[in-house]
């Protein structure tokens, strides 16, 4: 299956891999109702921004902790696509190889190709975290108790 927004991570791949088309595919079920995610992906979409309230970075780290405690249940539930997004968002933060840039560098020169892929990492970082805080929302009971 050659789906972006199911097929697993191939080599090469642009440096957002998918993480745009498959933010606006669940974004869309969701809407439409076609996703409805469990208590687990809505806990664990919770947990991660509680985990990101302090400085609101999506990190490596911090995704990889919510996919841990999500464990094997989360690539099951809802077809696993928001264990993938996970998956992808923590490999598109994840910090430079030894031969790539260093996070203290300075930017990328306006223009350029660089300057462009991380534009598109940042704006699917972006996308990523409004459906997180959207499932993490709906998942909030708002009703006002006496």
């Amino acid at each position: 299956m050659n789906d972006p927004t199911t097929s697993p991570r191939r080599p090469g791949h642009s440096a957002p891999d998918g993480i745009p088309e498959l933010t606006a595919s669940l974004a869309r079920d969701l809407t439409t109702g076609a996703w409805l995610p469990g208590p687990l992906e809505r806990r664990l979409a919770r947990r991660l921004l509680d985990a990101c309230a302090g400085d609101g970075a999506l990190t490596a780290d911090r995704l990889r902790a919510v996919l841990w405690e999500g464990d094997i249940a989360l690539t099951h539930a809802g077809e696993g696509r928001l264990a993938t997004l996970f998956a992808r968002l923590a490999a598109s933060t994840a910090p430079p190889s030894p031969s790539g840039r260093s996070p203290l560098a300075a930017p990328p020169p306006p223009g350029t190709a660089a300057e462009a892929a991380e534009d598109a990492r940042e704006n699917a970082r972006v996308g990523a975290l409004a459906l997180i805080e959207r499932l993490a929302e709906e998942g909030t009971d708002t009703r006002v108790r006496d």
